[in-house]
């Protein structure tokens, strides 16, 4: 008796290989139809080899050299077909891929070589998938997505390796793609309980929504699970720099309440790993997560990340066309001009804070776009009107650019362009943060040259706005520990440069005070711990000058071997001698104020009246301890006065100028 056996299992003969036919779309359009190799991969996969076949695959490859993600529990060929069913779900239960109507949308340059082919390019009657422009057009697809094809896209988002991977060739491309639902479940469990995330989204909207109105009126509904845990996730990191959520940071599986900095770190990084692991499709929510990340700025390198963030916002904006308008004006516009000119203003402050060039130009948007301004809330105006002001100060930097410089317009004279004279004090008083830097930097000057008398006037507005009784009421945004900052390096430098003791005693006072608010915004934002922290060094390196200079001099032509021998009673005659020419050091003043980032003590070594005892060339900080480097410190200071420097362009916190750790 003969017996058959199926030589076709698995979809291939033992004799020779079966090739899949092309797909019913590519064969209307007798092209060479790409899904083939797909589907032929799928077909291999682990999950749909019989279970006796896979015993014999795993005996085979035994051999292998694997990559185990927990020593102590290796993975079977039972978790791993599990994982693998997690990762790639049947065709008959997926549903249609969760996009907003606006996902599809990308704009192609006239200049693009592919705008030709485009338009030469044959559609159906009817079709509205694509929109023109004057300088391009915008590209679109259908928006009935069917079942076949929606499973073929999530195949190629979650699974699109080659086969040489799925034979095991590659262990670290195939471990990710086995962990990519994994990792996609752990970054929608980063977000606070449904009580702590109401308060801090409604803070957020209360607060920040107003000025920079991102996610206003934002679509909820039409974003999937990973889209709007994202925003959310965004939300909750910008709102958590205000004090006053403090008391409400937690997240689960975490015990008590969180840091801020910790907190914001736990959230920014859930939020990255999902940028970075692609999943997230819709543009516009790609665009809004970017910008809101741009803002975050506790990150190591000082900056560098919230640019990156911010040139990736850009980036999208550019692909999406925002700066041209919107599809045919569809009522897509509002909101698309209302995106523009928060990355607008996004893109100016970025050049301001982190030194960087700005990227957005005036002339390559439509006037349409650039004519929207007035449609927008009062307190958006008020902020865009001073961007506009920060851009022109920004062109005062360019190097290869000669711009003459205007009188800027008055915080109040913005007010009534943008309309604004019936917002509250407190958003009035944290734009007027943001307006006074940009009137700083204006007023350039050498930095060999003192503060003018306009910077320490505008810098000692920025101390009374951040140091009032409604610094609680502030926008808590980076806007804040730059203004800060900004005061603080133009105190440093009237106290470096100024040739009368009446101006370095007045630089003094301001010097301390913005110490002392960027030791208390350091709880929040890492930047101005950093800042608070080389003040406190550098103020310590003074104190020791100031303790040494108390010590009484020698002025007797004695001997060394005497001045060794009898230095009690040689010191006693240098005191009698400068009794008798007048010469009596003053004892230090007490010091004016509370202490800042450094200790109360050392500013009682450091009085006032120090001040009067240099004059000329004898500088206070001219004979400071040949190991510490002022050099440096004078850059980084002079650095926020000069935009065409980038903030922080030295990795300074770790190598060793000041003593503690950032973290």
């Amino acid at each position: 008796m003969f017996k058959f056996v199926a030589d076709n299992v698995g979809g291939a003969g033992t004799k020779r290989k079966l090739t899949p036919g092309p797909c019913e779309s590519c064969k209307r359009r007798h092209k060479r139809c790409p899904h083939a190799d797909q589907h032929e991969r799928r077909s291999t996969s682990p999950r749909s080899i019989p279970a006796d076949a896979s015993q014999e695959k795993s005996v085979a490859t035994s051999s292998r050299p694997q990559l185990d993600v927990d020593t102590t529990k290796p993975p079977t060929s039972t978790n791993f077909s599990e994982v693998s069913t997690d990762a790639q779900p049947r065709p008959s239960a997926l549903g249609p891929i969760s996009r907003s109507s606006n996902a599809h949308v990308r704009f192609v340059a006239s200049l693009s070589p592919e705008s030709a082919f485009i338009i030469n390019k044959p559609h159906q009657a009817g079709s509205d998938s694509i929109s023109r422009h004057g300088v391009g057009l915008w590209l679109g697809q259908d928006e009935e997505v069917t079942q076949e094809a929606a499973s073929v896209a999530y195949d190629q988002t979650f699974l699109n390796l080659p086969r040489q991977v799925l034979d095991g060739l590659s262990g670290q491309t195939l471990l990710l793609s086995i962990l990519r639902p994994a990792l996609r479940r752990e970054c929608l469990a980063v977000i606070p309980p449904e009580r702590e995330l109401g308060l801090l989204s409604d803070l957020f909207y209360t607060k920040i929504d107003p000025t920079f109105p991102l996610l206003q009126d934002e679509p909820w509904e039409k974003h999937g699970d990973i889209e709007t845990v994202t925003l959310k996730q965004c939300i909750c990191l910008v709102a958590s720099s205000d004090p006053a959520m403090r008391p409400h940071l937690r997240l689960p599986h975490h015990d008590g309440v969180l840091l801020q900095l910790e907190f914001r770190a736990r959230i920014a990084a859930a939020v990255k790993q999902t940028l970075d692991l692609g999943f997230i499709a819709d543009k516009i929510v790609l665009l809004q997560v970017c910008t809101l990340m741009s803002m975050y700025t506790d990150d190591e390198d000082f900056g560098v990340l919230s640019t990156h963030y911010c040139a990736q916002a850009i980036h999208y904006e550019q692909t999406l066309g925002f700066h041209c308008g919107w599809p045919d004006d569809k009522a897509g516009g509002e909101r698309s001009r209302r995106i523009f000119w928060c990355v607008w203003v996004l893109d100016r402050l970025n050049a301001a804070t982190n030194g960087r060039p700005t990227v957005i130009h005036r002339n390559d948007a439509d006037k349409k776009v650039m004519d929207s301004i007035s449609d927008q809330s009062p307190s958006f105006k008020l902020l865009i009107h001073i961007a506009q002001l920060l851009e022109h100060t920004i062109s005062l930097y360019r190097p290869s650019e000669l711009v003459r410089k205007k009188n800027p317009d008055t915080f109040e004279e913005l007010i009534e362009m943008a309309s604004a004279q019936n917002l509250s004090s407190s958003l009035l008083a944290s734009l007027e943060l943001f307006y006074l830097p940009a009137v700083i930097l204006q007023d350039r000057s050498s930095e060999n040259q003192s503060s003018s008398e306009l910077q320490g006037f505008y810098a000692t507005r920025i101390m009374a706005i951040a140091s009032g009784e409604g610094i609680s009421s502030l926008i808590y945004w980076p806007i804040l520990p730059y203004a800060v900052t900004v005061a603080a390096s133009v105190a440093y430098r009237s106290l470096r440069r100024s040739a009368t003791a009446y101006s370095r005693r007045r630089a003094f006072t301001l010097f301390q005070d913005t110490c002392k608010i960027l030791d208390d915004l350091g709880k929040t934002f890492l930047s101005a711990r950093a800042m608070a922290r080389l003040a406190r060094d550098t103020m310590q390196g003074a104190a020791r000058i100031r303790r040494d200079s108390l010590k009484p001099s020698n002025l007797t032509h004695s001997s060394a071997a005497e001045a060794v021998a009898d230095e009690g009673a040689q010191d006693s005659r240098d005191v009698s001698q400068m009794s008798q020419s007048g010469q009596v050091s003053r004892p230090p003043l007490p010091p004016l104020g509370a202490a800042p980032a450094v200790s109360a003590d050392l500013y009682d070594q450091f009085g006032m009246g120090s001040f009067n005892e240099y004059t000329g060339d004898a500088e206070i900080f001219g004979n400071l301890d040949p190991g510490f480097d002022i050099g440096r410190a004078d850059a980084i200071f002079s650095a926020n006065l000069d935009l065409s420097i980038p903030y922080f362009a030295e990795d300074w916190p770790v190598s060793g100028l000041y003593t503690g750790d950032v973290g």
